[in-house]
């Protein structure tokens, strides 16, 4: 065998062949490191990250859910053309639509928009039940998270923050939408507020509590503020007054975040003025009790208030869409006919599709307020969720013999039992479920709220 032989055979065995190509391009892992993949990926995200994630892709779909349909589905052009029409009637009537309020053109303009917008919410004309009975449930839930939202913009730990100018956050969600507007406060309140974050129940009182006499009144002044003008625009007219004072009740709601604010204040020095005079108080007299020790005393009648405002509404309208017709009093005819609606024509919307074509108005406001209520109000839970989660995992060192039975391994930090995790996450899972049915999700987001102050008032009292 020649030399050139010999070199030939021995280049070719050391050769490597195609698979061993290939895997020798292959990037080789670095000890003790594993390749991050995308489902490794998701499990290294914290509930946090994943909430934070979630919200702006919520305001998303609640964009779509409400501004993109109600542009495609002709709802909005409808409402441009009556605007554009210096004879055209107020929807549902005879009556000309009202252009002026207040003189300003530009606010003018914007009240005439969300009045048209209104106008079939409120009447219970034929073809609108559904509509009306969503209105109904809605009113509820929407009262409901704005008593919150007030709530939260009232805690010490949110003073001076962004999260806290309540009555300008309640006005763009006004004009934008509720949909669009609260993921990205709630978004806000998790990037900058300290109660959105994990602390024990020492640093409570610098972070959570309330000022005891903003939450006694603050049923009062969303009842003065939102429920009443609530009850006033819905009345019907003629009835019980003209057309014309009819769309003025319904433009004057428009503005019910500021009146929350105005009421609130004048409330609150109102009664703090006339209780000082009349109960004088020497502070030397006594040591004044903390505040975290009445904190939860007082927060649980603006929980008490959300929870039953929630469920008169729900079940009200849960009762009339589940019952069977007939067995409504034949002397009410409204009633007759709103026995007459089923779940599914009230809580279901049409598959948001951008060809589907409107059967009428009502059908794509009624749309409309079902895409805003749904997305906005997951949005809130996700956010409770959250928040109650922060309190049940906080690690601390507390004394079992006094903690609180169901949390006992989550507020030591201790290692669960076999399966505690899938079981604590399955009940709260259950019991967000189970508001949602009695009391619609913003039942339940007070719930899950006012768990979490019982919980930190826990460590409180621990000291802990």
């Amino acid at each position: 065998m020649s030399v050139w032989t010999k070199l030939k055979s021995t280049v070719l065995s050391k050769t490597p062949t195609k698979p061993q190509l290939k895997a020798l391009l292959q990037p080789k892992p670095i000890t003790g490191h594993t390749p991050l993949t995308f489902r490794s990926f998701l499990y290294s995200l914290s509930l946090r990250h994943l909430v934070l994630i979630s919200l702006p892709i919520l305001s998303l779909l609640g964009l779509y859910g409400t501004w993109a349909l109600g542009f495609s589905n002709g709802l909005f052009s409808s409402i441009i053309s009556l605007l554009e029409d210096p004879e055209a009637s107020l929807p549902g009537t005879d009556e000309l639509l009202l252009r002026s309020y207040t003189g300003l053109g530009w606010v003018d303009n914007q009240l005439a928009v969300l009045v048209t917008f209104f106008a079939p919410v409120l009447d219970a004309g034929t073809g609108r039940e559904a509509l009306l009975l969503f209105s109904l449930y809605g009113l509820g839930q929407f009262g409901g998270v704005w008593t919150l939202m007030v709530m939260e913009s009232l805690r010490v730990g949110n003073r001076g923050l962004a999260v806290s100018f309540i009555g300008t956050i309640g006005l763009i969600f006004q004009n934008i939408s509720y949909t669009i507007t609260t993921p990205l406060w709630l978004m806000l309140h998790l990037l900058t507020s300290p109660v959105s974050k994990p602390f024990p129940g020492t640093h409570a009182n610098g972070v959570l509590l309330i000022q005891p006499w903003d939450l006694r009144i603050l049923p009062f002044s969303i009842t003065i503020s939102y429920l009443l003008p609530s009850i006033l625009m819905g009345l019907p007219s003629p009835a019980f007054f003209s057309t014309q004072t009819h769309q003025r009740w319904i433009a004057l709601w428009q503005a019910f975040p500021l009146w929350t604010v105005l009421t609130h204040y004048l409330l609150r020095t109102t009664i703090q003025w006339i209780s000082n005079r009349i109960y004088k108080v020497d502070p030397k007299a006594r040591t004044p009790a903390p505040q975290g020790a009445s904190y939860l005393n007082n927060a649980k009648w603006v929980y008490q208030f959300v929870i039953g405002l929630c469920m008169a509404t729900h079940l009200l309208v849960l009762l009339i869409t589940t019952l069977p017709s007939w067995l409504f009093p034949s002397f009410s005819p409204l009633l007759t006919r709103l026995g007459k609606e089923t779940l599914s024509s009230v809580y279901v919307p049409y598959f948001p599709s951008l060809s589907h074509e409107l059967s009428s108005f009502a059908e794509g406001v009624h749309t409309f307020l079902i895409w805003d209520l749904y997305i906005g109000s997951t949005a809130f839970v996700l956010w409770a969720v959250l928040l109650y989660r922060n309190a049940t995992t906080e690690k601390t060192i507390v004394d079992p013999t006094n903690s609180l039975p169901v949390y006992r391994e989550l507020l030591t930090g201790e290692k669960p039992k076999k399966n505690g995790g899938n079981k604590a996450t399955r009940k709260l899972v259950l019991k967000i479920a189970g508001w949602c049915l009695a009391s619609g999700p913003i039942g339940a987001l007070a719930v899950l709220l006012w768990e979490r102050d019982a919980i930190v008032r826990q460590k409180i009292k621990q000291g802990i």
